[in-house]
């Protein structure tokens, strides 16, 4: 990717599937991922690489090891004039409909970028008839 500077804590990155306006003072950039999930995207990296700053300085504080240390340092009580009652909890019932169950994975974006360039082996397949040899129908479809 190739990185420009707009100005001090701006710079325009080029490469990857869009071309991106980087702020690192306000740690956000024009795809959308840096300002959302506070994590630095590839041209945030780019950026990050080309001034010289180490990567882990582009991560929100929120990540750091002191903020999650901070969040246990001090003990957890249940709440105060309230009675704790031990009850069992059970799962919820779940009704299978009759034949067989849907796929549930997400297919990852290697695995759905190989298959969009394909197409089915049936639609590839030219027909023949067995009867009269001709192609466009098969022999329980033949007039003949």
């Amino acid at each position: 990717m190739s990185v420009q500077q707009i100005d001090g804590w701006r710079f325009f990155v080029q490469g990857g599937r869009k071309d991106c306006v980087v702020e690192l003072e306000h740690r956000k950039c024009d795809c959308g991922v840096y300002g959302v999930e506070k994590i630095p995207c590839s041209h945030a990296i780019a950026v990050g690489s080309y001034d010289g700053l180490h990567i882990s300085t582009l991560v929100c504080p929120v990540y750091s090891k002191d903020t999650l240390f901070a969040g246990y340092s001090e003990n957890i009580y249940p709440c105060a004039g309230q009675q704790v009652e031990a009850c069992t909890c059970f799962p919820p019932e779940i009704k299978h409909g009759p034949g067989r169950q849907k796929k549930s994975r997400w297919q990852s974006w290697l695995e759905l970028s190989r298959m969009s360039g394909r197409t089915l082996q049936k639609q590839r397949r030219v027909y023949r008839c067995l009867v009269c040899k001709e192609t466009g129908h098969t022999r329980p479809h033949c007039k003949n």
